[in-house]
Formats: structure tokens, sequence, C-alpha cells
């Protein structure tokens, strides 16, 4: 008899310690409880979720702050960059561009001298180009083409003999002067003007 009460013991020991973790386990589903009740959000808020929400703002902020640093950095170093130019951006403007003169040309014109309405045997060889004001007045210039080239023609078939003798220097300014002004009359006023005549050969042929 003894020895099956020393033998149910255990089954006695076990038996309570069943009920004593029933009891354990229960206690702490009711504090659970009491504790979401006061606080519904307190699941949330365990350890682990509030160290990892701390390391991530941490982290954010440490990022800001080294963007913010860099910017900073960058915008002091920018104008000193600017600063280094070579010497020929110092003597040069910035707004400086060299512009091409707008040349429109002419075909070349050969017109036989005459004196008194008769051949003398020798030939004008004239090439010209006009120098206009602006680029748009090309267009310009293509609808009054063969007027231009006619009253070109005219000024230098009115040339005699003894217009040649004086020097071409001074016979070439005058004819210059001569298809300036028969030219820009044929032009519409505020488009634009004919600047120069620029001769590329300007000689006397024999016959």
């Amino acid at each position: 008899m003894a020895q099956e009460e020393l033998g149910q013991v255990p089954d006695l020991n076990l038996r309570e310690a069943e009920e004593i973790e029933r009891l354990l386990k229960e206690e702490e589903e009711r504090s659970k409880e009491k504790t979401l009740r006061a606080h519904p959000l307190a699941r949330f808020l365990n350890k682990k979720l509030l160290l990892g929400l701390m390391a991530t703002v941490l982290l954010a902020w440490g990022a800001g702050w080294g963007i913010w640093s860099l910017m900073e950095r960058s915008s002091e170093v920018s104008p000193v960059s600017t600063v280094k130019q070579s010497p020929t951006q110092d003597m040069i403007p910035l707004n400086f561009q060299i512009q091409k003169p707008n040349i429109y040309p002419l075909e070349p014109f050969f017109i036989p001298i005459l004196s008194k309405n008769k051949e003398t045997g020798k030939f004008l060889h004239v090439t010209a180009h006009l120098v206009l004001s602006n680029r748009r007045l090309h267009k310009d210039i293509d609808k009054v083409r063969p007027l231009i080239r006619q009253s070109v023609y005219s000024v230098l078939s009115r040339k005699k003999p003894k217009d040649f003798e004086n020097g071409g220097v001074k016979i070439e300014e005058r004819i210059k002067r001569e298809i300036l002004t028969s030219s820009n009359s044929f032009l519409l006023s505020g488009t634009g003007t004919i600047k120069n005549i620029v001769f590329t050969e300007f000689m006397i042929n024999p016959s």
C-alpha cells in the first residue's frame, strides 16, 4: 500500500503543475485583455516595433542631413569654379559673334563699250555681288532680280571710253553708287537695303 501511495504522488504533482500552469495562462490572458481595453493599440506597441520605428526615423534624419550638407557645400564651391576663365574669354565679350555678310551674287556682265553709238571693239567684263542688310532680303531680291540686272546693265552700258581713262578706282566707285541707287529703288521700304556692291571682276577686254 505504501508503495502504491508513493507511486501516486508523481501523478498528483503533475496534475497540480498542469493546474498551476493553466491558472497562470488564464491570468496572463486576463492581464492582456485589461491592457487592450485600456489601450487598443497596445498590441502593436511592443518593444521590437518601437525600436524599429526609432531606427527608421534616425536613418531618415541622417540621410536628410547628409543631402542638406552636400547641397550647402556645392553652393559654396560653385561660385569659385565660375571665376576661372581663360584669358581669351576675358578679352572677348560674351555676346560677341562674328557675323557673316549676306551676299547675293549676280551673274557676270559682258557689255560692249560704245563711242557715239559705235562699237569700239572693247568689252567691259564685270561680276558684281550685292551686300544685303539682312538674310530675309534674299527673297525680295529673287522677285526683282530681272529688274536689278536690267538696271545694272543700263548703268554699265552708258559708260564711254573716256570714263575709264582717269583711273579704274574712281569709275568703280561711281558705278557702285549708281547701282546702289537704282537697285534699292526696286525694294519695298522696311524690308532692308542693299548696303554695298562688291566687284570680283572689273576689267576691259580688247576684241
